[in-house]
């Protein structure tokens, strides 16, 4: 088939030609993205309200003003997980050991970094709420060394969970591996795949 046979081929389908630069794009192999943790400041702000209002509005509120007293650091460390330069995932942990919370954009989730960000913060209890619209985190923060130690606040939907004692993760004393670091990992990132086919 000659261009010009496959131009009119293609114009009855409804595709263009830069539809169809866009599927052999989309066609490229995958590229990977570096997973860095930091610390989050006060100029964070923004991106973060930005990431609790978009992916978490269900799951997560800030109030006026909570956010900057988290950033500021006087009770709470927060912590980011960007993946190639975009924020995909939160820590908050109080200024001793209690992970508040591990928020990750849904699109983000199955990457381990969750795992990465839990190991950036070194916190050794976390308080799980049960009643997550992603579903119980609780098995997730027992895959990472936590343990259920059947306390819950008052409406009964939040468990705290520890790290360590006898029934800890194993290589450590009572339990199983203790999972693998993936802080500065390379994260492999899939393009969308489009189509040229019209309908």
């Amino acid at each position: 088939m000659n261009n010009a046979t496959t131009s009119d081929t293609c114009r009855k389908r409804g595709e263009t030609e830069d539809t169809r630069q866009l599927a052999r794009t989309a066609l490229r192999p995958i590229e990977r993205a570096e997973l860095q943790m930091r610390k989050a400041g006060i100029v964070d702000r923004e991106p973060i309200r930005f990431f609790f209002d978009t992916a978490l509005r269900r799951d997560y509120f800030v109030r006026r003003g909570q956010l900057d007293d988290l950033l500021l650091g006087r009770y709470h460390d927060v912590f980011l997980a960007e993946l190639g330069g975009v924020l995909v995932g939160i820590a908050i942990k109080t200024q001793g050991t209690r992970l508040v919370n591990v928020l990750i954009h849904p699109a983000y989730r199955g990457l381990r970094i969750g795992q990465a960000l839990i190991e950036a913060t070194g916190a050794t209890e976390v308080r799980a709420k049960a009643d997550m619209s992603s579903g119980d985190p609780r098995g997730f923060y027992e895959k990472m060394g936590f343990r259920p130690t059947g306390q819950f606040n008052k409406k009964g939907n939040i468990e705290l969970m520890r790290r360590g004692g006898p029934s800890s993760v194993a290589g450590q004393p009572g339990g199983a591996a203790a999972p693998a670091s993936t802080a500065g990992a390379a994260v492999p990132v899939r393009r969308r795949r489009t189509s040229c086919r019209a309908g």
